[in-house]
């Protein structure tokens, strides 16, 4: 089917698919170059707490969350790919932090999988023994205290795989941020569409709400924060 249709309408039906998904009457904004992430801003402001996991080449999102709203951000990313993002940065704003850690379910160190494309530089989630790398990585709550953050208004995570057991464990934590960005990486030939429907499961009881979508991009708002 999808080689029936013209790209230009499979991307329009995916606009479509995708609206069912944003949440009326919020006034979200889109923030960030490349890698921009939409987000309800109106609850970032000076001292607001964001953990980030996963730099990758861009993160302009982080920079104007820091530099715009004043937000104490802190970034963790195990990969090379991170650190030369974060290093390239000549002069960092004030209040935002780079950690080479990874985020999982737990504190140690873990088997990635070496990047497929060496110029998009992303480490996955292993899944054979072969082309393999260990990073260190940390809990969420081992994150936070590693930061030397409290609670978090926003977690924003683009770990390739790892977001799966790192929602689990934050919800285990009894870890509640009012906005969760994530990408779900279902798309990979290894995780299947029902591990991201869990999850959202498992978040919806926890208290969270789809308030947009954009493809495998999600903004998860808790009812708290939508009905107070």
């Amino acid at each position: 089917m999808r080689s029936l249709l013209p790209i230009s309408w499979r991307r329009r039906l995916r606009r479509s698919f995708d609206r069912c998904f944003c949440r009326p009457g919020l006034n979200l904004s889109r923030i960030g170059q490349g890698a921009a992430w939409t987000v309800l801003a109106s609850r970032l402001g000076p001292g607001s707490v964001v953990l980030s996991g996963g730099a990758g080449n861009d993160i302009s999102f982080e920079l104007e969350l820091a530099s715009r709203f004043g937000c104490r951000v802190a970034v963790f990313d195990p990969s090379p790919t991170g650190s030369a993002t974060f290093d390239a940065v000549q002069v960092p704003p004030a209040g935002i932090s780079f950690h080479k850690l990874g985020l999982a379910n737990e504190t140690r160190s873990i088997t990635f999988a070496r990047p497929m494309d060496e110029a998009e530089g992303s480490f996955s989630v292993a899944t054979t023994s072969l082309g393999t790398v260990e990073f260190a990585c940390v809990s969420p709550k081992e994150a936070l205290s590693v930061a030397g953050l409290g609670q978090p208004e926003l977690l924003k995570i683009d770990i390739e795989g790892f977001e799966y057991e790192f929602l689990e464990k934050m919800i285990e934590q009894g870890i509640r941020p009012p906005q969760i960005a994530v990408e779900f990486h279902h798309f990979m030939a290894h995780v299947p569409l029902r591990r991201t429907l869990s999850v959202l499961w498992r978040l919806r009881r926890s208290g969270y709400v789809i308030a947009h979508k954009e493809q495998c991009d999600f903004l998860l708002i808790h009812r708290s924060v939508i009905l107070p």
